[in-house]
């Protein structure tokens, strides 16, 4: 019994392929413990909230990460380099205003958008090549 459960039998017993494994301990490596990771590292760089109120939805920066970060991970598997830029694209037109009128606001914003690819980059090289 015990053997049914072990090594090679395991991955037959399920009918998993080793790529879908690959792919889940990357998605969920590159979704919450990058995250949590980066409101670590860099919690000092956070820009300070306008005086004019809160201007985003608490939690959507978490989330247009993750969705980053999976976006690039699917075009590196299908080898569309050029595409990952259109995903930063997509992000700057987006807070175009608040990057060029809060200065802090753009690096934080930079220092992301960074980490956020060089972690992708890093977890995909490690886990899928």
């Amino acid at each position: 019994m015990g053997e049914l459960f072990s090594g090679e039998n395991l991955n037959f017993a399920l009918n998993i392929s080793d790529t879908f494994l690959k792919w889940i301990l990357l998605l969920v490596i590159i979704i919450k413990p990058v995250n949590v990771s980066f409101k670590i590292l860099f919690q000092n760089y956070a820009s300070i909230e306008s005086n004019s109120g809160k201007d985003t939805i608490d939690g959507a920066g978490a989330i247009i990460g993750n969705l980053e970060r999976l976006l690039i991970s699917i075009f590196l598997y299908y080898n569309q380099f050029g595409a990952i830029g259109l995903v930063f694209t997509a992000k700057s037109v987006a807070r175009f205003n608040r990057i060029s009128n809060d200065p802090s606001f753009a690096e934080y914003y930079l220092i992301g958008s960074l980490y956020s690819m060089i972690s992708v980059l890093i977890c995909y090289a490690v886990i899928l090549t």
